[in-house]
């Protein structure tokens, strides 16, 4: 009786002992799945995020962080790392402009893009498109049969001068490029801005890369995927959904020279919305 105890002993160990080892086994891989995930900012809800039906206030509500995202193409790559006030900010706003309008993308030297646009009944007003150039319109006026253009906004001048080179456009004749060094601005016109809903503004300089600051049409492909409208080749760039928290910015040019980097960037959504945020707060 004594021995059939002790069996009985030993069998019950035995099967509380492969009964923890099989839940700490359990434990461990679901510990590992988690790492793994985490890892790679993977999330179930995430993995189906989409855009659709022209819903963008996840883009539009939010700031977003721009950071080096070469890492995530190429893990020996040493990156770049902006902290606090140094960090560019992206916002996303929704186009509103008149349908009659003839729409302009500037280029200042190689810094910075933005948009002007006129009315077909107003030629001599340009309003901008975004903030980065202000928000208050321009009046316009040429001289000299249009080979000297001058800007006045609110009693000041801006970026008055000649036309450098030779008037390509009879009936835009804004078109070309305007000033003098080291100011040149040059014109160009969107020839169809009808499909683009969205602009995104990049609010500085992204110190080492060749993307520009300033503002950009959005066009949307599909689901997860928006591309730039630009005519200026450095001015073409891709958005790629990761998840309602992540964005890539790509490229979609290349430069002679290489001075700066035509690298993939990573932008990051804040927590709290713009609206939530006090005015002096950044992220």
């Amino acid at each position: 009786m004594k021995r059939f105890c002790n069996l009985i002993f030993f069998l019950l160990v035995l099967i509380m002992f492969f009964s923890c080892s099989k839940s700490a086994n359990e434990k461990k891989q679901d510990t590992e799945y988690d790492i793994v995930n985490e890892n790679n900012n993977i999330s179930t809800s995430d993995s189906v995020f989409i855009i659709t039906d022209g819903d963008f206030d996840i883009l539009t509500e939010y700031y977003w962080s721009i950071s080096d995202g070469r890492y995530l193409e190429n893990r020996s790559v040493e990156i770049y790392d902006w902290v606090g006030p140094m960090t560019p900010r992206v916002t996303f706003r929704n186009l509103d402009m008149p349908e009659r309008s003839d729409l302009y993308q500037v280029r200042l030297r190689y810094e910075l893009f933005y948009f002007l646009y006129h009315l077909k009944e107003e030629n001599d007003n340009l309003y901008p498109i975004g903030s980065i150039m202000g928000t208050d319109h321009f009046e316009i006026k040429f001289r000299d049969n249009y080979s000297h253009l001058t800007r006045n906004r609110n009693g000041y001048f801006f970026n008055a001068g000649d036309r450098i080179g030779e008037q390509i456009s009879l009936e835009n004749p804004l078109v070309g490029i305007w000033g003098r060094l080291p100011s040149l601005n040059e014109y160009r016109l969107i020839d169809d801005p009808a499909d683009s809903l969205l602009y995104m503004e990049i609010d500085r300089d992204i110190p080492f890369f060749a993307i520009r600051h300033g503002t950009y049409l959005l066009k949307q492909i599909d689901e997860k995927t928006f591309e730039t409208v630009s005519s200026f080749p450095d001015g073409l760039l891709r958005l790629e959904i990761k998840s309602e928290r992540e964005i890539l910015l790509r490229p979609l040019f290349t430069l002679d020279e290489e001075e700066e980097l035509v690298g993939l960037l990573a932008m990051h959504r804040s927590l709290s919305k713009i609206s939530e945020m006090d005015e002096d707060f950044y992220y």
